[in-house]
């Protein structure tokens, strides 16, 4: 089989499915961020690293006589992105697509897959106050799907929502193949969702480790914004104290100090209730969103798009990039078997 190359390398995802689904590993990874490919050295040592501008990397030298079979290209989505709003767009970051192009034209994969947000189908030209004009909607995003024509591509698009194939989030993304084999694109039927396929959607429960409970907001010693608290409570009402069906999960077991949790499933019979008092509690948490007004949403559900703006995690009040959730949990003491 002939090379593989991830072009917009991060922590390595892309990568792990590549070679899940080929049964080789990825051999050159590119990522102008040397922290993203240090994350993805840690998790593919068996690629090649390159940490160089995604325009300035000269894969036609690391390539070689090779044939190169597969190219992965998830450009940077920020500037795509509704989630940016009203705010003025980068155009370097819009301008990453024609890498793309540039290293098709130079290696000239066999296949090409790549991934954004949908919103990248209105590519178009900026106005001078770094706004996309809205009236030339789609105009560089055409452009650049018939340039990869020119090459001898062809393209197909889809969007697609990951729950809908086992992935515990809703994240919903533009997906395109471009191939110049001569073979057809065969696109996965949804193996999930509620009750439509086979199976139900998988719940972002599924990922939480509830033995970790975390820091409580009370008695911080910087205490959490206004604002997060009010999200919080928000949270709390709708999907603890107004939920007929809360999430719950049992928690504590009359542990000796530094002994973990041992946590049994509410699906479960209870163990034995000691005698020295209350030694189970129950866990309900739920999904708070650090920005805006949001209120978050259920643990048994799949989880919403986590966005790279800005956001808080439940630790503290410092903003952090890619990551706007947290977890939210109330206890609650259980006296008695029966709840």
């Amino acid at each position: 089989m002939g090379k593989v190359v991830d072009c917009f390398a991060g922590g390595g995802g892309a990568s792990t499915g590549i070679e899940a689904a080929l049964g080789k590993p990825c051999d050159i990874a590119v990522n102008h961020d040397p922290k993203a490919i240090a994350m993805h050295r840690a998790n593919h040592p068996r690629t090649h690293h390159v940490t160089e501008d995604i325009f300035e990397a000269d894969l036609r030298h690391l390539v070689g006589d090779e044939p190169v079979d597969v190219m992965w290209a998830s450009p940077d989505c920020t500037s795509h992105s509704r989630a940016k709003g009203g705010a003025p767009r980068l155009s370097g970051l819009r301008m990453l697509p024609w890498a793309v192009h540039k290293h098709a034209s130079e290696i000239k994969p066999n296949v090409i897959f790549m991934e954004n947000v949908a919103e990248i189908q209105k590519w178009g030209p900026l106005g001078s106050d770094g706004r996309p004009i809205k009236a030339r909607e789609g105009e560089e995003y055409n452009r650049f799907v018939e340039a990869m024509g020119e090459l001898g591509y062809t393209f197909e698009c889809r969007e697609l929502s990951a729950c809908d194939y086992g992935a515990p989030t809703t994240r919903r993304r533009w997906y395109a193949v471009l191939r110049r084999d001569g073979l057809p694109t065969r696109w996965p039927e949804p193996t999930h969702g509620d009750g439509l396929f086979g199976e139900p959607y998988v719940p972002v429960s599924e990922c939480i480790d509830f033995s970790d409970t975390g820091e409580s907001i009370f008695g911080r010693k910087r205490p959490l914004a206004e604002a997060t608290m009010r999200r919080i409570a928000r949270g709390l009402r709708k999907f603890v104290l107004d939920d007929p069906e809360p999430f719950l999960v049992q928690i504590g077991y009359g542990e000796r100090p530094g002994q973990a949790p041992r946590i049994g499933s509410v699906r479960e019979p209870l163990g034995t209730v000691v005698a020295q008092g209350v030694k189970h509690y129950l866990c309900t948490p739920f999904v708070t969103k650090f920005y805006g007004t949001n209120t978050g949403h259920r643990v048994d559900e799949p989880l919403h798009t986590i966005t790279a703006s800005s956001g808080h995690l439940p630790r503290g009040d410092e903003p952090r990039r890619g990551g706007e959730v947290g977890l939210a949990t109330q206890l609650r003491p259980c006296r008695c078997a029966g709840f």
